[in-house]
């Protein structure tokens, strides 16, 4: 299927910061920002493939180096931002995310989906907050839907945990991620909030927040099963049904561009929101709640010991 495209605007005199940039959805991202005059911080995991895609990228590039899994990492990759090198940032896009077939901890004790795809994220950007100008991008997904937040075993460790439906909570990596992605639209919900109402130390005035779902991808996130004929099973079929990252990055290029309502979430708009063109989109009930939102907030903030 060939990419359709959405008009965007001229982003020379632009900063973005991406993370995840050397693969999939990030990628597209990072290619299309700077395409159109962006210049492309790529806060990556491997810098060396990092230096190949910032030459490869047609306007000024930058690496910087970033483990989510890792807090110490965060606050180094923050510290490199914001030191004697600090540059403004208009646009922030936390795209870097995982699936892992078994159940594995970061070096900090978090479960590993949690870790890297909100606890990281939601500490980098309160590190690097003061440095944004225009815009803060969550990339979640609709999986969130298919998860209640269990704030008192969040790293599945309690093997007698229960659902809010009585069967037994166990990990399995659909589990991890739906409940990874419900805490980033958690979090960006209670983020939007305290920089609506002056408790983020943003700096600066006007800075929003977004969310977006890229929709069924083609990316190499999808092949995390550790079965190698299922996993060439699981590529065949994304070749056929899923959109290619070009397209999935629309989403994101569309929260990160347009003018939007605070905290808006955009994903495709065919297929159930599975690809297409973006639009906006609806969350989950338990998403769209500022007390839960609150309640994750403090519970990352102890676990990142971030404010």
């Amino acid at each position: 299927m060939k990419p359709e495209s959405i008009d965007l605007p001229d982003l020379s005199g632009e900063t973005w910061l991406v993370t995840g940039a050397t693969n999939g959805v990030g990628l597209e991202t990072a290619r299309a920002a700077s395409r159109h005059g962006a210049r492309v911080i790529l806060a990556v995991r491997d810098t060396t493939r990092g230096a190949e895609v910032a030459a490869e990228l047609p306007g000024s590039a930058r690496v910087v180096e970033l483990d989510l899994a890792s807090l110490d990492s965060v606050r180094r990759a923050a510290g490199e931002l914001t030191g004697d090198a600090a540059e403004s940032i208009d646009v922030l896009v936390n795209n870097a995310g995982a699936i892992t077939p078994r159940r594995r901890e970061t070096p900090d004790g978090s479960e590993m989906l949690l870790g890297v795809n909100v606890l990281g994220p939601f500490l980098l950007t309160n590190l690097v907050l003061p440095l944004v100008r225009r815009r803060v991008v969550i990339v979640g997904s609709n999986a969130h839907k298919a998860a209640t937040f269990d704030f008192d075993d969040p790293h599945f460790r309690n093997p007698h945990s229960r659902t809010s439906h009585g069967r037994r909570r166990r990990w399995t990596p659909a589990a991890a991620y739906a409940q990874s992605k419900l805490g980033d639209m958690l979090w960006g919900l209670a983020l939007d909030q305290r920089l609506r109402d002056g408790r983020a130390k943003a700096g600066r005035a006007g800075v929003d927040v977004q969310l977006t779902h890229p929709g069924w991808a083609a990316t190499g996130i999808s092949n995390a099963t550790g079965n190698a004929v299922l996993d060439r099973l699981i590529t065949g079929v994304c070749s056929v049904f899923a959109q290619p990252a070009a397209q999935a990055a629309l989403t994101t290029m569309f929260a990160a561009t347009r003018p939007l309502p605070p905290c808006s979430y955009t994903g495709p708009d065919a297929m159930q929101h599975l690809r297409g063109m973006p639009t906006l989109i609806g969350r989950s009930a338990e998403a769209s709640d500022p007390a839960i939102a609150e309640r994750f907030w403090e519970l990352a903030a102890a676990t990142t010991a971030a404010r």
